[in-house]
């Protein structure tokens, strides 16, 4: 940490307007200093956003700090991070209060377990753009989406969880909203700019941007690797205007084509090519990831056919009939004997007993 960010900490233990004591210090960006802080009151656990000191200087910074309070706190969506209030510290700072956050963001839990899964990505997409799409509504435009600004909340088991985070450069498009950029103004990220953010077209930019914005994001998520990117920021800016994205380094996984089609899609030069709202885009990029799933899946095993009565009774053992025509033999021969007997004929009885014993020793041993 420098110097001059270490002079802009308050110290563990101030309490801001008699409500919010800072329990520790949580991390440090670009606009301000992150804080935990407990409510005094409620007993609840909080994050404090506190304006960094030296940035109190330039008054359109403090202007868009104080603006991102208000943006935020009127967007009440469960994928967008909740503010409660705002105020400033004794020594000045302006400072919002935010909802705590248990978790870690995207960028955090990619360079943690390198690209994620096409099915945690698009229902990543999904929740980002149910999110982003409350803002647009609003008439807000992010306009630095990035992995950094994706936090991801701890939720029972592998679920995913996205919450929306600074909305510090956001854009108002209310027409009765203050102007705080110049009409050639670049803001944002340069790998994850659109290129009417890029040209700084400030006239241009709307809720496409942001859509542009979170394809990049999808990207580098399914990949670990940025689809626009260069030497330095003026190379990058120059590829992305060019529209060409480039293709993820060898050994990093690939983007199967339905997937791609989706992201060239929202990668367009031309906004109206872009997919109508962020919500038709992250419906496009779930249909294209449930369609790469259902290829992927094995195909069942043929069911064994039936096989026809017919051919089971053919099957079946067929049954010796030799007992029977023994039995039949018996009976006829023992008839006889009787018979011979009543009408005096010994020797004929004699005979055919000896018959019989003949043919049950002869059937006997088929």
């Amino acid at each position: 940490m420098s110097d001059a960010a270490t002079s802009d900490v308050l110290p563990v233990g101030t309490v801001l307007d008699g409500t919010y004591r800072l329990t520790r210090l949580l991390g440090q960006g670009g606009m301000g200093t992150v804080y935990e802080a407990h409510h005094t009151g409620a007993g609840k656990r909080l994050a404090v956003k506190v304006m960094h000191r030296g940035l109190m200087a330039y008054p359109e910074l403090r202007a868009r700090f104080q603006r991102e309070a208000k943006v935020t706190s009127e967007l009440a969506h469960a994928n967008v991070v909740s503010v409660f209030g705002f105020g400033a510290a004794p020594s000045g700072e302006p400072y919002l209060v935010m909802e705590f956050l248990e978790g870690e963001d995207l960028q955090t839990r990619m360079e943690r377990t390198g690209p994620l899964p096409l099915e945690a990505v698009a229902e990543l997409v999904t929740q980002v753009a149910a999110g982003l799409a409350e803002a647009h509504v609003a008439g807000v435009v992010h306009r630095d989406l990035k992995p950094d600004n994706v936090f991801l909340v701890r939720a029972p088991g592998d679920a995913v969880f996205a919450k929306v985070v600074d909305f510090g450069i956001s854009k108002v498009l209310k027409a009765s909203a203050t102007k705080l950029t110049v009409a050639r103004a670049v803001f944002g990220t340069p790998e994850y700019m659109a290129p009417e953010q890029a040209e700084g077209r400030q006239d241009l930019i709307d809720h496409r941007s942001d859509q542009w914005s979170l394809a990049c994001v999808a990207w580098v998520a399914l990949t670990g690797c940025l689809p626009f990117s260069g030497a330095d920021a003026t190379a990058t800016l120059n590829q992305v205007l060019s529209g060409v994205p480039s293709p993820p380094r060898a050994g990093a996984p690939r983007i199967a084509e339905p997937v791609e089609a989706v992201l060239r899609r929202a990668f367009s030069q031309r906004q109206s090519d872009r997919f109508p709202t962020i919500r038709a885009f992250a419906r496009y990029f779930e249909a294209a990831a449930a369609q790469v799933a259902a290829s992927r899946t094995p195909a069942p095993l043929p069911a064994t056919p039936a096989e026809p009565a017919s051919m089971r009774a053919a099957a079946a053992p067929r049954r010796s009939r030799l007992p029977l025509l023994i039995v039949a033999l018996a009976a006829a021969l023992g008839l006889t004997i009787g018979l011979a007997s009543l009408l005096g004929q010994p020797s004929f009885g004699s005979r055919a007993a000896g018959w019989y014993q003949r043919a049950r020793d002869t059937f006997g041993h088929r």
